[in-house]
Protein backbone atom coordinates (compact mmCIF):
# COMPACT_ATOMS: atom_id res chain seq x y z
CA UNK A 1 0.00 0.00 0.00
CA UNK A 2 1.63 3.25 -0.90
CA UNK A 3 1.39 6.04 1.73
CA UNK A 4 -0.12 9.33 1.09
CA UNK A 5 3.72 10.74 1.33
CA UNK A 6 4.47 9.09 -1.98
CA UNK A 7 3.11 11.33 -4.67
CA UNK A 8 0.79 10.66 -7.53
CA UNK A 9 3.59 11.27 -10.24
CA UNK A 10 5.92 8.51 -8.79
CA UNK A 11 2.84 6.02 -8.22
CA UNK A 12 1.82 6.29 -11.66
CA UNK A 13 5.27 5.52 -12.44
CA UNK A 14 6.01 2.19 -10.83
CA UNK A 15 2.21 1.45 -12.27
CA UNK A 16 2.76 1.79 -15.75
CA UNK A 17 6.42 1.78 -16.55
CA UNK A 18 7.30 -1.65 -15.09
CA UNK A 19 11.03 -2.86 -13.93
CA UNK A 20 12.62 -4.33 -16.89
CA UNK A 21 13.03 -6.40 -19.89
CA UNK A 22 11.10 -9.18 -18.81
CA UNK A 23 7.16 -6.84 -18.18
CA UNK A 24 4.44 -7.84 -20.06
CA UNK A 25 3.65 -5.17 -22.73
CA UNK A 26 0.39 -5.55 -22.34
CA UNK A 27 -0.65 -5.89 -18.41
CA UNK A 28 -4.13 -6.37 -17.09
CA UNK A 29 -5.44 -3.77 -15.90
CA UNK A 30 -5.98 -5.53 -12.22
CA UNK A 31 -2.39 -5.76 -12.14
CA UNK A 32 -2.22 -2.10 -12.76
CA UNK A 33 -4.67 -1.15 -10.31
CA UNK A 34 -3.11 -3.68 -7.82
CA UNK A 35 0.12 -1.64 -7.61
CA UNK A 36 -1.71 1.81 -7.22
CA UNK A 37 -2.08 1.56 -3.02
CA UNK A 38 -4.79 2.62 -0.70
CA UNK A 39 -5.42 5.85 -3.27
CA UNK A 40 -6.60 3.77 -5.78
CA UNK A 41 -9.77 5.98 -6.22
CA UNK A 42 -7.80 8.98 -7.08
CA UNK A 43 -4.89 7.34 -8.81
CA UNK A 44 -6.79 5.32 -10.80
CA UNK A 45 -8.90 8.32 -12.04
CA UNK A 46 -5.57 10.23 -12.92
CA UNK A 47 -4.09 7.10 -14.95
CA UNK A 48 -7.77 6.83 -16.69
CA UNK A 49 -8.30 10.27 -17.25
CA UNK A 50 -5.07 11.06 -18.77
CA UNK A 51 -5.03 9.21 -21.92
CA UNK A 52 -8.40 10.90 -23.07
CA UNK A 53 -6.00 14.55 -23.43
CA UNK A 54 -4.01 12.43 -26.35
CA UNK A 55 -5.43 11.47 -29.40
CA UNK A 56 -5.42 7.61 -29.42
CA UNK A 57 -7.77 5.69 -30.67
CA UNK A 58 -10.19 3.03 -28.66
CA UNK A 59 -8.23 3.84 -25.67
CA UNK A 60 -11.02 6.79 -24.65
CA UNK A 61 -13.88 4.48 -24.69
CA UNK A 62 -12.10 1.96 -22.53
CA UNK A 63 -11.59 5.13 -20.08
CA UNK A 64 -14.73 5.74 -19.74
CA UNK A 65 -15.65 2.21 -18.60
CA UNK A 66 -13.05 2.41 -16.14
CA UNK A 67 -13.78 5.68 -15.11
CA UNK A 68 -17.44 4.82 -14.32
CA UNK A 69 -16.59 1.44 -12.73
CA UNK A 70 -14.51 3.70 -10.10
CA UNK A 71 -17.23 6.26 -10.10
CA UNK A 72 -19.95 3.72 -9.35
CA UNK A 73 -17.90 2.28 -6.41
CA UNK A 74 -17.54 5.47 -4.90
CA UNK A 75 -21.06 6.32 -5.09
CA UNK A 76 -21.69 2.97 -3.57
CA UNK A 77 -19.04 4.28 -0.74
CA UNK A 78 -16.59 1.87 -1.09
CA UNK A 79 -12.76 2.29 0.60
CA UNK A 80 -11.06 1.27 -2.11
CA UNK A 81 -10.87 0.12 -6.01
CA UNK A 82 -12.20 -3.11 -7.20
CA UNK A 83 -12.40 -4.05 -10.69
CA UNK A 84 -14.72 -6.79 -11.62
CA UNK A 85 -13.37 -9.74 -13.05
CA UNK A 86 -14.48 -8.97 -16.71
CA UNK A 87 -12.95 -5.55 -16.78
CA UNK A 88 -9.63 -6.47 -14.69
CA UNK A 89 -9.25 -9.30 -17.29
CA UNK A 90 -8.78 -6.87 -20.35
CA UNK A 91 -5.45 -5.57 -21.29
CA UNK A 92 -4.17 -2.52 -22.19
CA UNK A 93 -0.81 -1.10 -24.27
CA UNK A 94 1.99 -0.32 -22.16
CA UNK A 95 3.43 2.03 -24.34
CA UNK A 96 0.14 3.65 -24.90
CA UNK A 97 0.02 4.33 -20.80
CA UNK A 98 4.10 5.40 -21.41
CA UNK A 99 3.23 8.09 -23.41
CA UNK A 100 0.63 9.29 -22.05
CA UNK A 101 2.54 9.70 -18.89
CA UNK A 102 5.84 10.81 -20.27
CA UNK A 103 3.67 14.26 -21.55
CA UNK A 104 1.66 14.40 -18.66
CA UNK A 105 4.43 14.32 -16.09
CA UNK A 106 6.06 17.60 -15.80
CA UNK A 107 2.22 19.00 -15.58
CA UNK A 108 1.84 16.35 -12.31
CA UNK A 109 4.78 17.51 -10.91
CA UNK A 110 4.04 20.87 -10.92
CA UNK A 111 0.44 20.06 -9.83
CA UNK A 112 2.57 18.04 -6.86
CA UNK A 113 4.37 21.52 -5.45
CA UNK A 114 1.12 23.74 -5.58
CA UNK A 115 -1.40 20.93 -3.82
CA UNK A 116 -2.11 20.43 -0.14
CA UNK A 117 -4.59 18.99 2.36
CA UNK A 118 -7.13 21.65 2.51
CA UNK A 119 -11.04 22.64 2.47
CA UNK A 120 -11.13 18.77 3.54
CA UNK A 121 -14.67 18.26 3.76
CA UNK A 122 -14.71 17.99 0.11
CA UNK A 123 -12.18 14.90 -0.30
CA UNK A 124 -14.07 13.02 2.82
CA UNK A 125 -16.38 9.40 2.28
CA UNK A 126 -19.26 11.40 2.12
CA UNK A 127 -18.73 13.76 -0.61
CA UNK A 128 -16.80 11.14 -2.51
CA UNK A 129 -20.21 9.37 -2.94
CA UNK A 130 -21.48 12.89 -4.50
CA UNK A 131 -18.67 12.73 -6.58
CA UNK A 132 -19.00 9.37 -7.53
CA UNK A 133 -22.64 10.44 -9.10
CA UNK A 134 -20.85 13.06 -10.83
CA UNK A 135 -18.27 11.39 -12.45
CA UNK A 136 -20.90 8.51 -13.63
CA UNK A 137 -22.11 11.55 -15.99
CA UNK A 138 -18.23 12.02 -17.08
CA UNK A 139 -17.91 8.49 -17.59
CA UNK A 140 -20.98 8.97 -20.02
CA UNK A 141 -19.24 11.88 -22.33
CA UNK A 142 -16.06 9.56 -22.34
CA UNK A 143 -18.25 7.49 -24.63
CA UNK A 144 -20.20 9.52 -26.39
CA UNK A 145 -19.43 9.04 -30.07
CA UNK A 146 -17.04 12.12 -30.61
CA UNK A 147 -14.16 11.40 -32.14
CA UNK A 148 -10.58 12.61 -31.93
CA UNK A 149 -10.84 15.58 -29.15
CA UNK A 150 -14.17 14.37 -27.87
CA UNK A 151 -12.97 13.45 -24.75
CA UNK A 152 -10.41 15.99 -24.06
CA UNK A 153 -13.10 17.92 -21.69
CA UNK A 154 -14.39 15.05 -19.87
CA UNK A 155 -10.89 13.98 -19.42
CA UNK A 156 -9.68 17.04 -17.52
CA UNK A 157 -12.51 16.90 -15.47
CA UNK A 158 -12.11 13.55 -14.46
CA UNK A 159 -7.96 14.16 -13.78
CA UNK A 160 -8.98 17.42 -11.83
CA UNK A 161 -11.27 14.96 -9.59
CA UNK A 162 -8.58 12.05 -9.83
CA UNK A 163 -6.19 14.93 -8.04
CA UNK A 164 -8.34 16.05 -5.63
CA UNK A 165 -9.45 12.66 -4.28
CA UNK A 166 -5.43 11.80 -4.48
CA UNK A 167 -4.00 14.37 -2.89
CA UNK A 168 -6.87 15.99 -0.84
CA UNK A 169 -7.33 18.97 -2.01
CA UNK A 170 -10.86 20.71 -1.87
CA UNK A 171 -9.73 23.31 -4.45
CA UNK A 172 -9.46 20.83 -7.01
CA UNK A 173 -12.58 19.66 -6.68
CA UNK A 174 -14.12 23.01 -6.98
CA UNK A 175 -12.23 23.40 -10.16
CA UNK A 176 -13.23 19.73 -11.16
CA UNK A 177 -16.71 20.64 -10.85
CA UNK A 178 -16.49 23.72 -12.92
CA UNK A 179 -14.46 21.50 -15.49
CA UNK A 180 -17.78 19.09 -15.61
CA UNK A 181 -20.29 22.05 -16.36
CA UNK A 182 -17.78 23.06 -19.08
CA UNK A 183 -17.22 19.16 -20.23
CA UNK A 184 -21.44 18.18 -19.86
CA UNK A 185 -22.30 21.12 -22.23
CA UNK A 186 -19.32 20.79 -24.45
CA UNK A 187 -20.62 17.36 -24.83
CA UNK A 188 -23.63 17.45 -25.25
CA UNK A 189 -23.40 20.26 -27.93
CA UNK A 190 -21.18 18.32 -29.99
CA UNK A 191 -23.15 15.27 -29.93
CA UNK A 192 -26.49 17.39 -30.83
CA UNK A 193 -24.73 18.31 -33.79
CA UNK A 194 -23.37 15.08 -34.89
CA UNK A 195 -26.80 13.03 -34.22
CA UNK A 196 -28.36 16.06 -36.19
CA UNK A 197 -25.75 15.92 -39.47
CA UNK A 198 -26.19 11.62 -39.32
CA UNK A 199 -29.96 12.42 -39.53
CA UNK A 200 -29.83 15.34 -42.13
CA UNK A 201 -27.85 12.83 -44.14
CA UNK A 202 -30.02 10.07 -43.74
CA UNK A 203 -33.07 11.79 -44.65
CA UNK A 204 -31.44 13.53 -48.06
CA UNK A 205 -30.53 10.06 -48.74
CA UNK A 206 -34.21 8.82 -48.51
CA UNK A 207 -35.26 12.21 -51.08
CA UNK A 208 -37.32 13.07 -48.29
CA UNK A 209 -35.75 16.28 -47.73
Amino acid sequence: MKPFSVRIADVLAESVRGTGEGDDPRPMLSDIVALLGKRSFGVALVLFGLPNLLPIPGLPMLCGVIVGVVAFQMALGKESLILPAWLGKRRVNRADLQKVLLKAEPTLRWFERVMRPRLLFLTMPPAQRFLGVVLLTLALALMAPIPFFGGIPPGIAVTLFGLAIAERDGIFVIAGAIATVVALVFTAALTYAILRQIVMFALSSTGIM
